[in-house]
């Protein structure tokens, strides 16, 4: 199945919905953590976000790059 530059940047932004989904857990993993007042999980929790966060900002650049290529 081949597919075109553009449908594979929209299948980015599609896959992006489920790394929101990952960060919405997270925040309210923090939240809770943080309630607790635990610095251990607020810690894990803490790199979980910043890897989630990442990996959104990849995904957006890649969807936009594969989507503009040949405008």
């Amino acid at each position: 199945m081949d597919k075109t530059l553009k449908q594979l940047g929209e299948e980015y932004l599609r896959e992006v919905d489920l790394v929101n989904e990952k960060i919405e857990k997270c925040r309210k993993r923090l939240i809770k953590a943080t309630r607790e007042h635990n610095c251990d999980e607020i810690f894990i929790v803490r790199k979980l976000l910043k890897l989630f966060y990442n990996q959104k900002n990849e995904m957006m650049d890649n969807a936009k790059t594969l989507i503009t290529y040949y405008s």
